[in-house]
């Protein structure tokens, strides 16, 4: 066989093996950019949140376990078929807006706290202490001042710059609102019935202390 062309059969078969070397090294790289972009998503979608997004998402999800197992609570002791209804409808509502919220965090590679801090375990506690209208008058109280702020934090939410956090919130606000309406109208009736109370209770002791 002739040298030029023994050197064009060799030169032919390089050719050939660099284009199949690099048809597979295109293809190795096309499968970890892909690997790649999977672990991007996990990772890059919790660190493009500010601190305060972050912040709401766990303050939201300690606030909405607090609200059912307080309702929980008021549900197993309470004998007042108002507060009793008012409790119930907390648990619906929170237990759905918990499941949103849950699914919003997920997706934000984030993870809800799962126990109470321990000021809100505190609080938690203090509550189950109380029995018959004193539960009742402190749970209402409760409701009233923890709607306050929990709407005072999801306005604020609804301002971020996050899409899903701004529409979780914004969603969830006229809820809270319901909430707090209904808070404030069973607190007030719960109140006034006290005072009623202990003006009867003074008659009585003014009709006793009456001489003959």
């Amino acid at each position: 066989m002739k040298p030029m062309k023994l050197f064009a059969l060799l030169l032919t078969g390089f050719c050939l093996l660099q284009a199949c070397q690099g048809s597979e090294n295109k293809e190795n790289t096309n499968t970890l950019a892909s690997d790649s972009t999977l672990d991007t998503i996990g990772t890059n979608s919790k660190a493009d949140l500010e601190d305060d997004e972050t912040g709401f998402i766990q303050q939201a999800g300690v606030g909405g376990m607090m609200e059912v197992e307080a309702a929980n609570l008021i549900l197993q002791k309470s004998k007042n078929n108002e507060v009793k209804a008012f409790a119930k409808m907390m648990v619906t509502d929170h237990t759905k807006a918990n499941a949103a919220l849950q699914k919003l965090a997920t997706n934000k590679g984030l993870q809800l706290p799962s126990t109470f801090p321990e000021e809100q375990q505190k609080h938690l506690d203090a509550l189950g202490e109380f029995s018959d209208k004193g539960l009742d008058r402190q749970y209402m109280e409760m409701m009233v001042s923890d709607h306050i702020k929990t709407l005072e934090l999801f306005r604020k939410a609804a301002q971020f710059q996050d899409p899903d956090i701004k529409a979780f919130a914004a969603n969830t606000i006229p809820v809270l609102e319901g909430h707090y309406k209904a808070a404030n109208a069973l607190n007030d009736k719960l109140h006034k019935e006290k005072v009623n109370m202990g003006q009867d209770n003074s008659n009585v002791e003014r009709d006793a202390k009456k001489p003959n």
